[in-house]
């Protein structure tokens, strides 16, 4: 079975949602190898949580995820 390599930088966007307020998220992810969008979109989101914790339960109006290159 083949080692996973590293899958270098990516852009994310994430917006949360809730009756009480809206809060977006923006930055670079570098993933571990073998790391899933999954894994990525949950760590993402508890930074987003750090920033607004009032969206603890919010729910994903917009995500972004894609290579970090133009």
């Amino acid at each position: 079975m083949p080692h996973a390599q590293p899958q270098g930088s990516l852009m994310y966007v994430l917006t949360l949602t809730t009756n009480h307020g809206q809060g977006t998220v923006t930055g670079t992810y570098n993933p571990a190898p073998g790391e899933t969008r999954y894994d990525a979109y949950r760590a993402i989101r508890r930074h987003a949580l750090d920033s607004y914790p009032h969206l603890e339960n919010g729910t994903v109006l917009f995500f972004c995820l894609e290579p970090n290159t133009l």
